[in-house]
């Protein structure tokens, strides 16, 4: 292993693309599919005008037969298939295999052990590093970051050691980058109980208070496998419920607004400003997609009385997603909605910006049929108190003597053991961070040609968030409290900002709250506040919310409220807009500053002007296509890409091997990057002796 000179070399490959290949964006979330046992049945609607059934799969094929003449093509499906499901060649459950060496056993002890160099401290990164270190293997860490490690698993919080204080009120904190684990990810939610951290609900959903038991024990972490064993970690029983679903946050497209609740009632209240056609204008979005699915659905599970089930056995399982990626691989979500399921423009325009879709239609039909089964309001989420970034930190301890901090690779030059005899050091890179202001990183020799086309052209997606800090959790409030917060400021300011509501004009001031000191907000913020608050924005009644997150066809488009609040602390960080891909380009054009700006103007068009108040500011922004370490949130396929470039990801270069969130099939989720660092590090484990 060699590190060079940073000018330009022959057979150099291109910074961005080169790490997409080494796989430096392991952390974040993620995408994947209950695996054995009932999953919810999709009902379709009553009316499903225009949803026509996609072309049937001959009956006649058998298990493992090619369809057609593309038998090479058919070959890269059955592997996708099983990487995706986490089926290895003789059947066996990877998965579970990969729950007993994290959290279990770990990996057997090496009897040859080897100098392995891992590029990037992100999750992938650090988990490879800690079994192989277990395993007796020699280990070092290289991270590019000087102050922090844990690549896109990010937290703004104050670090005294860092003299960093990202919000007025130290005690608050807000994620960059990952931010829920859902139940269907076992991995990841049993590392954490392992680690003795402490978990609890994520309301993607907002939630009733006083219903639920949230002081019980959580509940274990449990995974059934399809070869009917059952894997589990934590208590047999315990009083844990999660609270119940309010759905009471808001949708507010083409200037109507409603409730969840009273949209799942009453579909045209949203529906009508979309110009919907008839049969389709009394259904809600996510119905209109269920049914719109199901034909996808019905390759690899059946429709029981008790709901789906997975086909069996196994190899049914996998074929029958194996054809589904022969047949579907090569469209876009638009094109699966459009010509497979002959839904009109405007209701996939609908399904688009009310089901988070609208940003991702051009991308691949695979990558959000996968993502719709892992966000969904049907699942329970978790988080980790205190912030995602406790989870990466909890690992330092076990590898702080095998991290290099501030190391920044410019060149790799690798032989191979088996081809000369000779000892070669291993780059196994995961993590989202290890350049910095270099054009190119350098490899020699040069990879294999398929190794360099999915270096040059999987295709990388931006996320970008926007938080703003508020000095009460406005959200939360009834309108007896807005009455009493607001006049308690200033009297009559209730009354003043009622009547200022549809005409424009200023009835308070941003930061008015006592708690918020005034000359802390930049001017250029009160500059941008005072140009646009003569723009006349209608009454909002109380949002009223614990947890959840609306929708907005603003710039904004989705926003999040906190779960729970921090002790001590009497407000809290909203994350004012969180956006992809085409979505986030317009945010990531805007300097930091400016954001903040605009994020509370789109917010004051959901919730009311009055929120301005209590705006202490402060907040902070986050562009993962901007990171110079990561170069975007994570890999979201191209239409086709699943099969042409899946198992090309995973497979080593001589001594050189790949990890991290791309080379699952897991995009964007820590689950996807454990996943790859267990599979990297038993590679390198059962590597024979030089």
């Amino acid at each position: 292993m060699g590190f060079g000179s940073e000018h330009q070399r022959r057979g150099s490959v291109g910074r961005r693309s080169f790490l997409k290949a080494l796989g430096l964006f392991a952390a974040v979330p993620a995408i994947s599919r209950r695996r054995t046992g009932a999953a919810p049945a999709a009902t379709a609607p009553a009316d499903t005008a225009g949803l026509t059934s996609l072309p049937t799969v001959p009956s006649t094929r058998t298990v493992g037969q090619a369809p057609g003449q593309d038998s090479a093509r058919w070959e890269a499906c059955l592997r996708a298939a099983r990487a995706m499901l986490l089926v290895g060649p003789g059947g066996e459950d990877l998965k579970l295999q990969y729950l007993k060496i994290l959290i279990d056993d770990g990996l057997p002890k090496t009897r040859s052990p080897r100098d392995v160099l891992i590029v990037g401290a992100g999750i992938a990164g650090l988990t490879v590093g800690l079994l192989l270190k277990q395993a007796g293997h020699h280990v070092t860490i290289i991270e590019a970051n000087g102050n922090r490690i844990g690549g896109r698993i990010k937290t703004f919080r104050a670090d005294p050691e860092q003299d960093v204080t990202p919000f007025a009120d130290k005690a608050q904190y807000a994620e960059a980058g990952a931010m829920r684990i859902p139940d269907i990810h076992p991995l990841t939610l049993a590392l954490i109980d392992k680690l003795g951290l402490s978990r609890r609900l994520f309301y993607n959903v907002d939630v009733t208070t006083g219903t639920g038991k949230e002081d019980a024990p959580v509940p274990a972490v449990t995974y059934q496998s399809f070869d009917g064993s059952l894997w589990r970690r934590g208590p047999g029983k315990t009083a844990f419920r999660a609270p119940d679903h309010a759905s009471h946050t808001w949708i507010s497209t083409n200037d109507q607004q409603a409730r969840r609740s009273e949209y799942a009632a009453d579909p045209t209240l949203i529906s009508s400003g979309f110009q919907l056609p008839g049969g389709e204008a009394g259904h809600v979005t996510g119905d209109l997609l269920n049914a719109a699915l199901d034909p996808a659905r019905n390759y690899f599970s059946d429709v029981t009385p008790g709901g789906r089930v997975n086909k069996q056995p196994v190899e049914a399982w996998v074929e029958g997603w194996a054809r589904l990626i022969y047949d579907l691989d090569h469209c876009s979500m638009w094109g699966f909605l459009s010509q497979q399921a002959g839904l009109s423009d405007e209701t996939i325009e609908a399904i688009g910006t009310l089901e988070n879709l609208t940003s991702r239609m051009p991308l691949s039909f695979i990558h959000s049929f996968q993502e719709l089964a892992t966000i969904n309001p049907q699942l329970t989420y978790w988080e980790i108190d205190g912030g995602s970034w406790v989870l990466p930190y909890a690992l330092l301890p076990r590898l702080k003597d095998e991290i290099r901090m501030d190391r920044r690779m410019t060149r790799i030059e690798y032989r191979d053991p088996s081809a000369d005899g000779s000892q070669a050091a291993h780059v196994g890179p995961n993590g989202p961070a290890v350049w910095i202001q270099t054009v190119n990183v350098e490899v020699a020799p040069l990879f294999s040609l398929p190794k360099r086309r999915a270096v040059i052209e999987l295709h990388y997606d931006s996320a970008t968030k926007v938080l703003l800090e508020f000095s009460k959790r406005w959200w939360e409030f009834s309108e007896d409290d807005w009455k009493r917060e607001l006049n308690g400021i200033s009297a009559g300011l209730y009354q003043r900002y009622q009547a200022a509501a549809g005409r424009g004009g200023r009835a308070g001031s941003m930061g008015a709250d006592p708690a918020v000191d005034e000359t802390a907000i930049p001017a250029g913020q009160k500059a941008f506040h005072a140009l646009y608050s003569t723009t006349p924005s209608p009454a909002q009644p109380a949002t009223n919310v614990v947890g959840g997150g609306s929708v907005s066809d603003n710039p904004n488009r989705f926003m999040y409220y906190p779960s729970h609040p921090i002790d001590g602390s009497p407000g809290g960080v909203v994350l004012a807009s969180y956006t992809w891909a085409d979505d986030a380009s317009r945010w990531d054009s805007m300097e930091d500053d400016d954001r903040y700006a605009f994020a509370l103007r789109g917010l004051q068009e959901v919730h009311g002007e009055r929120i301005e108040v209590f705006y202490t500011g402060r907040g902070q922004t986050q562009s993962w296509m901007r990171d110079p370490y990561a170069f975007g949130e994570a890999a979201v396929l191209a239409p086709g890409q699943l099969t042409q470039f899946q198992s090309t990801i995973t497979e080593p270069e001589g001594v050189v091997h790949f990890a991290g969130e791309h080379t699952s099939v897991k995009h964007a989720w820590i689950e996807g990057a454990l996943e790859s660092a267990v599979r990297t590090a038993l590679e390198i484990n059962a590597m024979p002796a030089s």
